[in-house]
């Protein structure tokens, strides 16, 4: 570990140790939020190299331009039905999934009018600025960086990829039948895991859920949804709102089984299940539950119209049609390999899902034609 890194991984150490001695405890969500956003120090926010081949993790629109055309082909049937437009894309990472989408949209004559980013993190809006400033004046113009999502009302697409598992979730344990809440003191200066009752509306929250959890069963929530789904759409006066992550519904993520829940750490691409060690220098994710996903978009005032894999949305989109064996060999084989990526249920098209749910507006969206509302 270089000596930066570690004055990092060090440093935040001391400010969550510092936060347990004022507070006694603090929860685990907390613990993660702090892990990941504190500024300055946690892992979003220290000015590492996080995604792409050379940092930790990749995602679908790092692999190449096919994940971006064919959202394009599907956002451009909602722009037109739309006023004066607004693309917002919530946490845009690298920047590539704007780059690539603006120009299929623009060849597609299909442009929103704004497209806004809502970037928390300052060192991951550098890295978008510099790579967005590559794209022609007459896209760059487009771009503007939000610090919240907009409260005045506009039409348009809410979309994001990979946000919603790196949201702080609660941490909780079924015993003697009822749900106790993973909190973190520190013993020694070294993190220690311990366990009390929940706040009275999160438990009702729990219990809310109706489930059929046996005795020692640890698992993962988020209460906080509720107010997350809410205040993104807050503005939307009509449109859609896209979320695409990887994760399953209620009864799969609460499967007798997955009895340890679904936590997980990713570094230099490689998964592990200890958030405790490379604090601020390793990402912290859980799955996601898509029913809860459902159930606040509708408490939020929208209409959930589909809910599918992302290998079923993708093909249902047309990926096909980027395709052709009278290409040029490399590049042929290249999207050949990017869709296998994209698609194939061993790899990321079972695993992540997409949910689409629309205000105002009464179309059908292209690419849910497979709609697994069973699995909801």
């Amino acid at each position: 570990m270089s000596d930066t890194l570690l004055q990092i991984n060090q440093a935040l150490q001391h400010r969550i140790t510092s936060e347990i001695k004022q507070k006694g405890a603090i929860s685990f969500a907390q613990f993660m939020a702090m892990a990941l956003y504190e500024p300055g120090l946690g892992y979003y926010s220290a000015g590492l190299n996080k995604l792409g081949k050379d940092g930790d993790f990749i995602t679908s629109s790092e692999l190449g331009t096919l994940f971006a055309r064919c959202h394009a082909t599907v956002f451009a049937e909602v722009l037109r039905k739309l006023s004066s437009p607004t693309l917002m894309e919530l946490g845009a990472g690298t920047g590539q999934f704007c780059f690539d989408i603006l120009q299929a949209l623009d060849a597609l004559q299909v442009l929103p009018e704004k497209y806004c980013i809502v970037e928390i993190s300052a060192d991951l809006q550098r890295v978008q600025q510099q790579k967005l400033s590559q794209l022609p004046d007459h896209l760059n113009s487009k771009i503007h960086w939000l610090e919240r999502p907009p409260e005045k009302e506009f039409e348009g697409i809410i979309f994001a990829n990979e946000v919603i598992d790196a949201l702080p979730v609660e941490i909780f344990k079924k015993a003697e039948n009822k749900y106790l809440r993973l909190m973190l003191g520190s013993e020694n200066q070294q993190l220690s895991e311990k366990w009390q009752p929940f706040p009275e509306h999160m438990a009702q929250y729990l219990t809310d859920m109706q489930l059929d959890l046996a005795n020692g069963y640890r698992s993962e929530f988020l209460p906080q949804l509720d107010a997350w789904i809410s205040a993104i759409t807050t503005g939307l006066k009509k449109g859609m709102l896209m979320l695409v992550d990887y994760g399953y519904g209620r009864r799969t993520y609460y499967h007798p089984q997955r009895n340890t829940g679904t936590l997980v750490c990713q570094r230099r691409h490689q998964a592990n299940f200890n958030p405790y060690q490379d604090i601020g220098l390793q990402d912290i994710t859980a799955f996601v539950d898509f029913t809860a996903v459902a159930e606040s978009m509708e408490l939020a005032g929208l209409n959930v119209t589909g809910y599918t894999t992302q290998g079923d949305f993708l093909l249902d989109a047309g990926i096909n049609q980027w395709l052709n064996p009278a290409d040029e060999y490399s590049s042929y084989y290249k999207l050949v390999s990017e869709m296998k990526q994209l698609v194939l249920p061993e790899e990321m098209g079972e695993k992540f899902k997409t949910i689409v749910a629309v205000k105002n507006f009464n179309y059908p969206i292209k690419g849910y034609s497979n709609s697994r509302w069973k699995e909801l």
